[in-house]
């Protein structure tokens, strides 16, 4: 069925144009970086790469993934309109960014990013108290908070 809402095609053309766009920065991460595909292992290693590293092609595809899930958002809140599914998308995308700012500054630990699980260990293992780990709390907050909202809603 076509729509004639139009926050509602722009919102789906561009969650279609960010996450291609973070679609090619993986192509460029897997044939430049990793010399090639690995199987099973070059999209975990490609988050980590995304959380932790502090470089061009790491910034714009954080990005890219980043206003493609905010745009995603947009979309289902437009195309339902219950806010507590807009809520929960907002919550998921927060907690995304608070995790990279975490990852990318403050993290003081040696950044394993060829294991394809390191973002996720992190994310559930490190337990600090320090001021910057105050981003890797409230990104866990959020995330469950997304969670139970998803659940819930």
């Amino acid at each position: 069925m076509i729509s004639n809402d139009i926050i509602l095609n722009v919102s789906s053309l561009f969650m279609l144009l960010f996450l291609l766009s973070w679609g090619a920065c993986f192509f460029i991460f897997v044939y430049r970086r990793l010399d090639g595909p690995k199987v099973g292992r070059d999209s975990l290693i490609y988050f980590n790469f995304m959380f932790f590293k502090n470089d061009f092609l790491s910034n714009i595809a954080l990005s890219f993934l980043f206003f493609g899930y905010m745009a995603a958002a947009a979309f289902e809140y437009r195309r339902e309109f219950n806010d507590l599914i807009l809520m929960a998308n907002l919550a998921g995308g927060m907690s995304l960014f608070l995790f990279a700012i975490y990852g990318r500054c403050f993290y003081k630990g040696i950044i394993d990013d060829k294991k394809p699980f390191f973002f996720i260990k992190i994310f559930l293992t490190e337990f600090d108290l320090s001021f910057g780990s105050t981003f890797l709390w409230l990104s866990r907050l959020t995330y469950v908070t997304w969670l139970l909202m998803l659940i819930r809603g």
